[in-house]
């Protein structure tokens, strides 16, 4: 097996260390899931997708290339008229 190696300041080392510990991995496995994971972005006319956040495990909805954000004034206006 090859070894790879780079330089990261102390905070961005702390950081590695205490999401592979959230993960129950090795520093070493937690930096080869996120590096070889496949390519979060959607390709050109993929519709909406739903993954899991492997930092919170919470659900990320990913929208298509080209779709506007959604701002907090925006979802303020939806909910205004909301019965």
């Amino acid at each position: 097996m090859k070894t790879l190696s780079f330089k990261v300041s102390p905070d961005e080392a702390a950081r590695i260390r205490r999401l592979a510990r959230r993960e129950n991995r090795t520093v070493s496995e937690f930096l080869r899931r996120r590096a070889l994971q496949p390519d979060p972005t959607p390709a050109a006319g993929a519709g909406y997708r739903v993954e899991v956040s492997p930092i919170t495990g919470l659900p990320v909805m990913h929208a298509p290339p080209g779709t506007p954000r959604v701002t907090s004034e925006d979802v303020r206006a939806l909910l205004a008229d909301f019965p």
